[in-house]
């Protein structure tokens, strides 16, 4: 969830309804008070609790309408529906929202930059490899969230089928350790005051190994100063304050 001032978005919404209910009231947040859900793809761990929040707690959600085709839900499924057209600016309260292309398998992937109040925040967690837009966009920011889905050899000895091995390495995948860390050593610079690194596999990941990697592309661009959080599946994370 991110807050500018009265407007609270939360981006994506993958764990049952009731399971978020509780994730908000742990921060103390009640859910009528989320102004919008950003979704940015159609895949289950992101939207699966999306539908009922949305219509339990008069929430709209804001989405490309590809995704919704995706989700095979049309807009009057929820309480309301925020049109999100790739690369335009769109005006949700107090708060500027953009989305950009990621290359992932489904149909329109996205990552987010949010604006408002003066703090600029940059999410980009489901993508199987970094181009240059995604660089640029991540740029600036003054809390990035980047995907650090797996250590490589971890998912290479893991239990997985080499066919999921194959989707979750390939170039419309997932961010290995070593990836997020080469994109952060593209994107972090002097504004950037908080990094976290998200989608960490539970099984082909562990939050040491992704903070380690992290932390040497930080070191590398000398900017150890960075508030570096890893985000883990199980609790929520703790709140951040810019």
């Amino acid at each position: 969830m991110v807050e500018f001032g009265r407007t609270r978005l939360l981006v994506d919404a993958g764990l049952p309804a009731k399971e978020l209910v509780a994730r908000l009231a742990a921060g103390g947040i009640e859910p009528e008070s989320i102004t919008a859900i950003l979704l940015s793809h159609e895949h289950q761990d992101h939207v699966r609790g999306a539908l009922r929040f949305s219509k339990r707690f008069h929430v709209p959600v804001a989405a490309s309408w590809a995704t919704l085709e995706g989700m095979d839900r049309a807009p009057a499924a929820f309480a309301g529906w925020i049109d999100l057209p790739v690369g335009r600016a769109v005006a949700i309260g107090e708060a500027s929202v953009v989305s950009f292309p990621v290359p992932h398998d489904a149909a329109s992937p996205v990552g987010f930059v949010l604006e408002g109040a003066g703090v600029r925040v940059g999410i980009a967690t489901d993508l199987g490899h970094a181009t240059p837009e995604i660089a640029d966009r991540l740029a600036g920011c003054d809390l990035l969230m980047i995907e650090s889905n797996h250590d490589p050899l971890l998912l290479r000895d893991g239990p997985y089928p080499w066919r999921l091995k194959d989707r979750v390495s390939g170039r419309f995948g997932h961010l290995s350790n070593p990836e997020a860390a080469s994109l952060i050593k593209r994107t972090v610079d002097e504004r950037c005051r908080c990094i976290v690194l998200a989608h960490l596999s539970e099984k082909n990941n562990t939050p040491e190994l992704a903070r380690a990697s992290a932390l040497r592309a930080l070191h590398a661009r000398s900017c150890e100063r960075v508030d570096l959080r890893v985000a883990c599946f199980d609790k929520p994370l703790a709140p951040v304050s810019l």
